[in-house]
């Protein structure tokens, strides 16, 4: 494909992510779906205006206290010096909210900081464009991307401001560069990827999925001094982070490491909570696209997984942390997020590899994600309809008639309807996305 095409295309798939997301952004989620976004941007203004980290936080760990009540009503609990997380992201954030022009914790709202996490969602769009066409070539990331701009549990949940919405975007970029490093063994490709791991868990300490991706993918190319590089470099700032906490209240520090150390509802079934209670921020949402990812992930591990291991690496370190440390936590979606880029790759390798090949597979797509956008959309808006369903099971199984009868006469018009049948399925999602409401 050339490259003017590839631009083009994918300006379109960035201002389509753009769109989806910009539309209803300040009203679903809904505010205070997660008061985190005023954590961070708390966290940020007070550092930026006194130095002094300063903001919402439940834990009796903290000794000052103070409650807070904002123009809205909400209730907040503010301690100082807030030390639970890095302070990377609550900078960020911070320095956001001062540039449109907040200046007080009065003055937050989700209308002025939410324009942040809009960036972030659409710069992760171009990232998964990024990785996905290194490691695959421009078609399929143009196809990774263009799933990544449309998955509703994605869309809507990047409209939040919340870490894990910055971490996503980076964390591909350290991948991508990672690669770039083992292909082209250029010392700048190294120090861009040593750059960003190094920070990462500065913004919050299971960000260290990063720098365990990159070790991993230049141990496995047997690039240990870039493995030394990346490892110190990510040991040394970390290490700052721990002698920041220390001074400025240690006994404070050390007990919020023991709280968040145990502070999860960990289980031996921890795990199955990604299928079993499937959330966008804090309300049940049955995505299909996300449940047929995890089936496209399992391909990736089962078929040319030496080509397929830098996504499957980002998978499952940032997988380890997730069972290592934060499942099975309650009404936290957002947990969630940082598989979903490698879940969009999985799936444009799935249909890449699988549409109108393996007629079965690509019927149990259809069937998978159709139905819940269905649902999700059409059965919001009109209501459920036997008819709809109907139809839309029988083009589905007459798209698999090739795979019984492979001289079937007439196959292109049925790989036009399973081509007819994946358009339709986009458009709903579209379609689940601007009609989603928490009502």
């Amino acid at each position: 494909m050339k490259k003017s095409a590839v631009y083009i295309l994918l300006l379109f798939i960035l201002l389509l992510g753009f769109g989806v997301r910009f539309y209803n952004y300040t009203v679903w989620p809904r505010e205070g779906a997660t008061f985190d976004e005023f954590a961070w941007t708390f966290l940020g203004l007070s550092m930026w205006e006194k130095g002094v980290p300063t903001s919402w936080s439940p834990h009796t760990a903290y000794k000052e206290r103070v409650e807070y009540f904002n123009p809205q009503g909400a209730h907040f609990t503010l301690v100082t010096p807030y030390l639970e997380h890095p302070p990377l992201f609550g900078l960020i954030a911070g320095g956001f909210a001062r540039m449109n022009g907040i200046m007080s914790f009065d003055e937050v709202n989700v209308a002025a900081i939410r324009p942040l996490a809009l960036f972030l969602g659409v710069f992760s769009v171009f990232t998964v464009f990024l990785f996905a066409s290194a490691v695959y070539g421009d078609v399929l990331g143009l196809l990774a991307s263009g799933i990544y701009a449309i998955i509703p549990s994605v869309a809507i949940g990047s409209r939040l401001v919340q870490n894990e919405n910055f971490f996503i975007p980076f964390f591909l970029l350290s991948l991508y560069f990672a690669y770039k490093y083992v292909k082209y063994s250029l010392p700048k490709d190294l120090i861009v990827t040593t750059i960003i791991c190094a920070l990462l868990p500065l913004a919050k300490v299971p960000w260290i999925a990063a720098p365990l991706a990159v070790s991993g993918m230049f141990a496995f190319s047997k690039q240990w001094k870039a493995v030394l590089t990346v490892s110190v470099a990510t040991v040394i700032c970390f290490g700052g982070f721990m002698l920041y906490g220390f001074l400025l209240d240690t006994e404070v520090f050390l007990n919020l490491w023991k709280l968040q150390l145990g502070r999860y509802d960990m289980a031996f079934d921890s795990l199955f909570v990604l299928f079993r209670d499937p959330m966008i921020v804090d309300r049940t949402f049955v995505d299909g696209w996300i449940y047929f990812g995890w089936v496209a992930m399992v391909f990736l591990f089962i078929k040319e997984l030496k080509k397929n291991l830098p996504v499957v690496l980002g998978f499952l370190s940032y997988g380890a942390i997730f069972v290592f440390a934060i499942p099975g936590e309650p009404l936290h979606g957002w947990y969630r997020y940082p598989f979903y880029p490698f879940l969009a790759i999985a799936l444009a390798v799935f249909l890449k590899e699988y549409l109108n090949r393996n007629y079965l597979v690509t019927a149990m797509f259809f069937i998978v994600t159709g139905l819940s956008m269905f649902a999700e959309s059409w059965g919001r808006v009109f209501g459920f309809s036997y008819p709809i369903l109907r139809t839309y099971i029988t083009a589905v199984a007459v798209g698999t008639l090739p795979g019984f009868f492979p001289d079937i006469w007439g196959k292109r018009f049925l790989h036009g309807l399973n081509a007819i049948l994946f358009v339709t399925v986009v458009i709903l999602t579209c379609f689940t996305i601007v009609t989603y409401n928490e009502q």
